[in-house]
């Protein structure tokens, strides 16, 4: 469609970074593939019962579609990090290694919002987590799902 993408929504205004409800730091465990995905971050401030850690991100212009909501892709991958750092503060061994993961996207998140998670680990076994987790923009949930991953002792390395 001619016209939509970037140059047409220009006004909208992006909002740089967490919100100011509590203290966000840079989340650091995505490894390399976060410096093209992020930035992410990462509280333990004022948590709902259950959970032990939030994660969040604002949907910038590299992360929209033509029209200017955040692609599925890019929820989806935010979502197989945020179930991920659910199962490490648990305290499952890092890093773990996702075997599978459904989602169901139940609203669009657009250019400006800001997302973040509710994950948590109903259960953990020493070789198994099975998180679930959902994302929520400013007007409600945006995805849900879950996953199952391996978890692995550190790797050693070799010289």
């Amino acid at each position: 469609m001619a016209g939509v993408g970037v140059e047409w929504r220009r006004d909208i205004g992006e909002e740089p970074g967490p919100p100011a409800d509590r203290i966000w730091r840079d989340y650091e465990r995505g490894g390399p593939f976060t410096d093209f995905t992020g930035p992410f971050y990462t509280t333990r401030e004022a948590l709902l019962p259950g959970e032990r850690v939030r994660l969040g991100f604002r949907v910038g212009r590299e992360h929209c579609n033509p029209r200017m909501v955040c692609h599925g892709g890019m929820l989806a991958t935010f979502f197989d990090i945020v179930l991920a750092g659910g199962l490490i503060a648990e305290g499952a061994p890092s890093p773990v290694i996702t075997i599978s993961m459904t989602l169901d996207y139940l609203a669009p998140a657009y250019f400006g919002e800001w997302i973040e998670s509710r994950v948590e680990v109903p259960r953990l076994t020493h070789r198994i987590g099975f998180p679930q987790a959902m994302l929520v923009g400013p007007q409600g949930p945006v995805l849900r799902g879950s996953g199952v991953f391996k978890l692995q002792p550190k790797r050693v390395e070799r010289a």
